[in-house]
């Protein structure tokens, strides 16, 4: 091999090579060895063949100006998991100067925030809009996968209650698992997160590149249920999270440049409904069908709450169902009956 020629035979002697290579030497030798082989590669497999979504996510915020929103999952509930489910749990990064704030953290969040090539260290806070699982459940596993990738340990988080004692709960579970990463690899160790719990409307917290707000929203029988508004200096853009119509969103949206919300499609509720019963699901469809009107938006209103609030840019995402057998043509119909902006369908890895 060509970089054994520079190598002297006295230094590949199995006693001196054991003494040279320390353990982290060796660790970023072989995490260096996949680029090595691609360098390698013949020229033939660099031909023209599509971007994956991780690639052109990647591509778009390095030639971004200015904040970018990334929508990091676009499904909504933890429910319909299998082939048929092509979207994410929920979760978003808004990137902003150089730093990463993530909004939500459902199944996928940690591998998707790697996907758009957003260094760890820059993530500066995590929000959560309330304790729903595709909503937090892999809050925990982005704090320590994160901290072994280099985030930064006065990361801050907010949330409803009982997120402080949730996170020291996760921590504490995982210490041992952290304290070996720390040992070994000379890191400090993550001990605690600075939690602030939101219980009312009003601010949140505020740094030299964005201003965040919330306000309470309709999504029974969790309380609080929270809906967020990030002011950056660029630009605005505020999230409904989970909740049945209400006009405490087109208030915390007010004159903002992107209104994220959560969109539900009544007829293809009703024929998953019926589908699940058909499996066997010990549920009723109306009290199920009931549920879900009261805890979500239909698309048309979503685009009423927009109009209302005067937004710029209406994106529906948290899609329910969370397939693809939707078309972005019927989701944007639904809402333009009312909304006269600009409307976006969510998808996966998509920068807006």
């Amino acid at each position: 091999m060509r970089w054994q020629s520079r190598v002297s035979r006295r230094t590949l002697t199995s006693t001196d090579t054991s003494s040279a290579l320390s353990r982290r030497t060796l660790l970023a030798g072989l995490a260096a060895t996949p680029a090595l082989t691609a360098a390698a590669a013949p020229v033939i497999a660099q031909a023209s063949a599509p971007k994956t979504a991780a690639e052109q996510v990647q591509a778009a915020l390095k030639e971004a100006n200015g904040t970018k929103l990334v929508l990091l999952g676009t499904g909504a509930g933890p429910g319909g998991q299998g082939p048929e489910r092509t979207r994410k749990m929920t979760s978003h990064v808004m990137l902003s100067n150089g730093a990463a704030y993530v909004l939500d953290c459902g199944i996928g969040v940690t591998d998707q925030y790697a996907c758009t090539g957003i260094a760890f260290p820059a993530l500066r806070s995590i929000f959560i809009t309330h304790h729903h699982a595709d909503h937090n459940i892999e809050y925990g596993p982005l704090l320590v996968i994160g901290w072994i990738n280099g985030m930064r340990v006065d990361v801050r988080a907010f949330g409803p209650a009982p997120l402080k004692e949730m996170t020291e709960y996760f921590l504490r579970a995982y210490k041992t698992t952290v304290d070996f990463w720390a040992e070994d690899l000379k890191m400090k160790p993550l001990v605690t997160v600075d939690v602030k719990e939101v219980s009312t409307a009003g601010p949140v917290m505020q740094d030299e590149n964005v201003k965040v707000s919330a306000i309470i929203v309709e999504h029974p029988p969790v309380k609080p249920a929270l809906s967020y508004r990030f002011d950056f200096k660029d630009r605005s853009i505020a999230f409904s999270g989970d909740t049945g119509p209400t006009e405490a969103v087109a208030k915390i949206a007010k004159g903002a440049d992107v209104l994220v919300h959560s969109a539900m499609y009544v007829p293809a509720i009703e024929t998953y409904i019926r589908g699940e019963i058909a499996k066997g699901r010990p549920v009723k469809f109306e009290d199920l069908l009931a549920h879900m009107k009261a805890n979500h938006t239909p698309v048309e209103d979503v685009g009423r709450v927009a109009q209302n609030a005067g937004v710029k840019t209406l994106v529906l995402s948290h899609l329910i169902p969370a397939f693809e057998g939707i078309s972005d043509e019927t989701w944007r119909a639904q809402a333009k009956k009312y909304f006269k902006g600009e409307i976006i369908v969510g998808k996966d890895l998509m920068v807006v």
